[in-house]
């Protein structure tokens, strides 16, 4: 008889939420209560012809990270740009 180890990885936090997926639906969602305190930070993401294709919240916007929405959701739809608000003016600034 053979035994078998299973290992079980824990599962990390996700960096970020998409709430507005404007392309495929145009609905979007409010963000639970536990959302808002662990994805503070909005984004959006955009095409390099600046048409918005999403809105979501990250729970970092000063580590490579940031770049997680774009890199990971973003790529799949040939997004090339996300815009923070830069919290000093309020302003959303491209990353």
């Amino acid at each position: 008889m053979h035994s078998c180890i299973i290992q079980i990885k824990e599962r990390s936090m996700a960096s970020y939420i998409i709430t507005h997926n404007v392309i495929e639906n145009g609905i979007a969602r409010d963000r639970t209560s536990g959302e808002k305190k662990a994805y503070p930070h909005y984004f959006e993401l955009y095409d390099d012809d600046h048409v918005l294709y999403a809105r979501g919240y990250s729970n970092d916007n000063q580590s490579e990270a940031l770049f997680e929405p774009l890199d990971n959701w973003g790529a799949d739809y040939g997004c090339t740009d996300i815009m923070m608000i830069f919290e000093p003016t309020g302003e959303m600034v491209s990353i």
